[in-house]
């Protein structure tokens, strides 16, 4: 209710030739003025203000207005910080990204050619809006992964773990020091199994991205062929997402922001 108040309060119409001018703004102030000569103008002010602004906000017109400002106001901020997700990605994934996009929009071209129904094309634009959301993200959590770099290469760790596992069985070592380096081996024992895991996300990322990259093809495939229109679906189950979101590093306050307003869009 309040944004629509403010709405109302600043509101600024079109005046020939004058512009936009907040012409409620300037008779409030009128009358604020007009007071000081009778106080009599206040009240009269204050009456006037309230039944326009009480117009204002029970005008279904006026409250839709406010609403469509609103999300154009939010989508250009969306797509701002969508773009910022894009410019961490490598020139590769971006080039990656970008002939996606370009599929996508190929097949909304197809189907207009081919007359399809406008409901199936919007939702099917819509679908591929979702999918193109999620190869960012799976893009974001690979582009994650590969710039974490290891101080040791896993045949170094190896060949640590190794001289380390030797060395704790001597009996010439007293017990701390057996015990500092059984703790030891410990830790080299779970950067090679972070490792590991590294490699095994990077393998899910990679098949998750081919598997959207083989979905838009066969959108296209299906767009090019007269009476092979089919909706698009979203319904898919991807390994990356089942990932813990620290996969995102520094970005994952954005995604999760970007998550939320897509749901609502989707409302």
């Amino acid at each position: 209710m309040f944004r629509y108040l403010k709405a109302a309060f600043w509101a600024a119409p079109e005046v020939a030739p004058l512009g936009r001018l907040p012409v409620n703004v300037i008779v409030a102030a009128g009358f604020a003025i007009l007071g000081f000569g009778h106080p009599g103008f206040w009240l009269l002010g204050l009456a006037v203000e309230a039944s326009y602004l009480y117009a204002m906000v029970s005008s279904l017109r006026f409250r839709k207005i406010v609403d469509a400002e609103r999300m154009v106001l939010d989508e250009h901020a969306a797509e701002s910080q969508r773009l910022g997700l894009v410019g961490k990605l490598s020139q590769e994934a971006r080039k990656r990204l970008v002939n996606l996009e370009a599929k996508c929009e190929k097949v909304t071209t197809l189907e207009r050619d081919a007359q399809v129904e406008d409901f199936v094309i919007e939702g099917n634009r819509e679908a591929m809006r979702k999918l193109q959301w999620l190869f960012l993200k799976v893009l974001l959590a690979q582009h994650n992964l590969k710039t974490v770099d290891s101080a040791a290469s896993d045949e170094e760790i190896r060949q640590q773990i190794a001289k380390l596992r030797n060395d704790v069985n001597s009996e010439r070592l007293s017990a701390s020091l057996r015990e500092s380096m059984q703790a030891t081996l410990e830790l080299l024992d779970q950067r090679l199994a972070n490792s590991e895991r590294k490699k095994q996300s990077l393998a899910e990322t990679e098949s998750d991205l081919a598997r959207i990259e083989a979905m838009v093809d066969l959108a296209v495939d299906n767009a090019g062929m007269r009476g092979a229109n089919e909706s698009i679906s979203t319904n898919i189950e991807l390994v990356s997402q089942l990932m813990d979101d620290s996969i995102y590093g520094e970005s994952r306050r954005s995604i999760a922001a970007l998550d939320r307003a897509f749901e609502k869009e989707s409302l």
